[in-house]
């Protein structure tokens, strides 16, 4: 017990020194810097706080990091420290465009398995790099059920997004006129437990380590590993595209993890699981973005009242319960178009408003709230119209 102890502590301590950390929160840092000038840019304010990128994602990291901790390391699967080193420098690789959509399992694991399964024969021909041979021993079958899990836990972002977690957009649709649409963006770190070559812990079953590279005793060590996602939707309410997409890589985790269970009886398994993996996330993306092209676009102006772009968190709009997606048909009992006519009929009553939302499910919501000096304004409430700053311009213009 107490050489578990002690590589229990060693191992948490060593997750300060793995970079991956320092860089999840530079990452997380750079892509809010640049959503909140966009922000600025095309709604004239900030509207999410920085690091909202990793907001709401630790129960499903926390959880999923424990449980994958202790069914790893249960079950006696290790991985070399050079494998550990690959999959971090391949998750820094694929995030410095600041795509978050490559860090989903299916690219980090994808790419990483590809190089583990042809660089070290190539390497082993030519030299006598003294790495080869743990890369060369490596189980593929617990990094496959990794990249599983790992699916799974992105899978499970998707399904929990809400509309107060996706990002507001403004571009010029095909007519020439501004539209909105939403980014979907998420990036978690999950601390993961795992056993290591070498160590004060000793085997204390015959099967124990099940997957286990060369080496009579082990460490542990907890690597801060990301994942993410990132898909524009303009064609459809945001959430929805999130739970269809996080459907989608539900079923493709599932079906990986069947593949990965198979590869301990048919090593051969493991090949056709990455391979499922990384052509299933990138046919998803694909297939979601070609069909995502052909629909109208989901935020434009209407005669019949304006779409709610976007919700201010703890604007009054928020604390009413307004939706994005949801559109305004009344204000004060008088039928609106634009948002001219929307602020217009908030005059109408400087002591109080009351408001008609036609919901997704196509039902009418009374939403009512007194009114204070400045309100109109700071309802929190953002429509599809020009960018502020090119109203700007126009106005100083």
């Amino acid at each position: 017990m107490d050489a578990w102890l002690i590589e229990l502590a060693k191992g948490i301590g060593k997750l300060f020194l793995n970079p991956l950390l320092y860089w999840s929160v530079i990452l997380l840092l750079l892509a809010s810097t640049r959503r909140i000038k966009q922000e600025r840019s095309q709604f004239g304010l900030k509207i999410f706080d920085a690091f909202s990128e990793a907001k709401h994602t630790w129960p499903v990291s926390l959880i999923g990091g424990i449980l994958l901790s202790i069914a790893f390391v249960g079950g006696g699967v290790v991985l070399s420290y050079p494998v550990i080193m690959l999959l971090s420098a391949m998750m820094v690789l694929l995030s410095i465009s600041g795509r978050f959509t490559l860090l989903s399992a299916a690219y980090t694991f994808g790419f990483s398995y590809l190089i583990l399964l042809i660089a070290p024969p190539m390497i082993a021909e030519y030299t006598d790099f003294p790495l080869t041979t743990d890369l060369q021993s490596l189980n593929f079958p617990g990094l496959v059920l990794l990249l599983a899990a790992f699916l799974l836990m992105e899978a499970l972002l998707l399904l929990r997004s809400t509309s107060r977690e996706t990002y507001p957009e403004l571009v010029k649709g095909n007519r020439g006129k501004w539209v909105g649409r939403h980014r979907l963006k998420k990036l978690t770190v999950i601390p993961f437990f795992t056993l290591v070559p070498s160590g004060m812990i000793e085997p204390f079953a015959d099967w124990w380590p099940f997957l286990h590279i060369q080496g009579e005793s082990f460490g542990l060590v907890l690597l801060p590993l990301m994942t993410g996602f990132e898909q524009v939707v303009k064609g459809t309410n945001p959430v929805y595209a999130a739970k269809r997409i996080g459907r989608s890589v539900l079923i493709l985790a599932l079906f990986t993890f069947g593949l990965a269970i198979g590869s301990y009886f048919l090593p051969l398994l493991s090949l056709a699981a990455f391979g499922v993996a990384l052509v299933g996330r990138e046919w998803i993306s694909f297939r979601f973005r070609e069909k995502d092209k052909q629909e109208q676009p989901f935020f434009h102006p209407s005669e019949k009242g304006l779409l709610i772009l976007g919700i201010i968190p703890g604007t009054p709009a928020d604390r009413l319960g307004m939706l994005v997606g949801e559109r305004i048909e009344r204000v004060n009992g008088q039928q609106i178009s634009n948002e001219q006519e929307f602020y217009s009929a908030l005059q109408r009553n400087s002591a109080f408003c009351k408001l008609e939302v036609r919901d997704e499910r196509g039902e009418i919501r009374f939403l009512q709230r007194a009114m204070y000096q400045g309100d109109p304004h700071e309802l929190g409430i953002l429509f599809a119209k020009e960018e502020y700053r090119l109203r700007k311009q126009e106005k100083s213009g």
